[in-house]
């Protein structure tokens, strides 16, 4: 029983940067980059789709290719999002997490 209780409470516990290895790091940057330009070419062409269907047809391309580029550096989605999320609440993770955006 102490087994589980400990390991959901670490499962509850948000990463903090001392969890998260320089590699992970750089991966979530790099995909953050790449994520950051399919948003950006969402809404261009969101601007200029002349159809509900058509919105949702981009969306669903853009989502499909924001998991792709998670998946090409190596992480699940939730890994990316763990890290992310993780990064709002230590200062720390957040300066590495944009250090790699910058760097990628």
């Amino acid at each position: 029983m102490a087994m589980d209780k400990s390991k959901s409470q670490r499962s509850e516990a948000a990463l903090q940067s001392s969890d998260v290895s320089d590699e992970v790091v750089s991966q979530v940057g790099k995909a953050a980059v790449e994520i950051l330009k399919l948003r950006q070419s969402l809404e261009e062409n969101m601007a200029t789709a002349q159809s509900d269907e058509e919105r949702e047809s981009l969306t669903s391309r853009v989502e499909m290719a924001a998991v792709r580029a998670i998946d090409e550096q190596g992480l699940t989605v939730e890994e990316y999002n763990e890290v992310l999320a993780a990064a709002r609440s230590d200062q720390e993770l957040e300066e590495r997490v944009l250090l790699a955006c910058k760097a990628a």
